[in-house]
């Protein structure tokens, strides 16, 4: 078996380390040949993965955070060709999702030992591909303005206030959302389409049970008329689930998801700004293969 191994540029010394002797520790004539590609200044993740598999390798592996994950799962959509993963990131959400150990020693080990193999959905936006989310609204704003050095400071921790203070100042927007090809308008303050069950529940924890390899996107849309009312919503959810006021809507899409807005609206997707509406997310169902532990 023949791996190409490919490292994100921001990935740590310490990091690089650690796969280096982990991949030296289980290297073995059975696991086959493991070949280290770290990215360099001006390398595109896509077209290093295009090219490097012309030599043939069996399986790719991922060393970084989520958004080195999708540009080396981009290349494998619809191909034979497993995906490993090493998280070496700040959120690692596919990782964590798919149960993937986030020690780099025990990440290789799970790819050269013991796994399976489990075809997970994808989302294609613009011609890229994205494994966890993406969003309009609340959601986005989120991540549009949480710094860059917060998030290296506090990681996951610093979307924490930034997200308080967006659910405080949110305004509803009219939003035009063609879900498989059935489109209905809503006054709304936040559209999340996830893959990613963990995300999910996160943002809304009493949103349904969301699987990445369901072949199907769940679409959350939210449409609140005060700040107050979002978590009144999940109180008396808890309490009188059949009172609820329904200020959200939850649909699933096995095919597409088009969002359309008045004015131009922030676009996130797997925790990165990608633009603004209108956005169309394409649904790939069970499109890469992922090792994954056994149990």
């Amino acid at each position: 078996m023949k791996n190409l191994i490919i490292v994100t540029r921001t990935a740590s010394d310490g990091t690089r380390e650690a796969l280096r002797e982990a991949v030296r520790k289980h290297s073995t004539p059975a696991t086959g040949i493991s070949e280290i590609h770290e990215i360099q200044a001006g390398e595109d993740i896509v077209a290093v993965v295009e090219r490097r598999l012309r030599d043939a390798f069996d399986c790719v592996v991922a060393v970084g955070g989520d958004g080195t994950v999708a540009a080396v799962a981009h290349v494998l959509v619809g191909s034979d060709i497993p995906l490993g993963i090493v998280p070496a990131g700040t959120g690692n959400m596919v990782a964590r999702e798919l149960d993937i150990p986030l020690d780099v020693n025990a990440a290789i080990e799970l790819i050269a030992g013991q796994h399976r193999l489990r075809k997970i959905d994808a989302m294609m936006i613009t011609g890229h591909t994205y494994l966890l989310n993406a969003g309009v609204g609340i959601n986005a704003e989120v991540i549009d303005r949480t710094s860059r050095v917060g998030k290296t400071l506090f990681g996951r921790s610093a979307y924490i206030g930034t997200a308080i203070w967006e659910v405080i100042r949110a305004k509803a927007q009219r939003l035009e959302i063609t879900i498989d090809g059935d489109t209905a308008t809503y006054k709304a303050t936040d559209v999340l389409i996830s893959n990613c069950g963990m995300l999910a529940r996160g943002l809304h924890p009493n949103s349904v049970a969301i699987h990445a390899d369901d072949g199907q996107v769940h679409v959350c849309i939210t449409c609140t008329k005060s700040p107050l009312a979002y978590p009144w919503h999940y109180i008396r959810k808890s309490l009188f689930p059949r009172r609820a006021n329904r200020i959200i809507h939850e649909r699933v899409a096995s095919q597409s998801v088009i969002v359309r807005s008045r004015i131009p609206l922030s676009v996130q997707a797997d925790g990165d700004i990608i633009g603004t509406t209108p956005i169309q997310v394409d649904v790939y169902p069970q499109a890469i293969a992922v090792i994954v532990p056994c149990n």
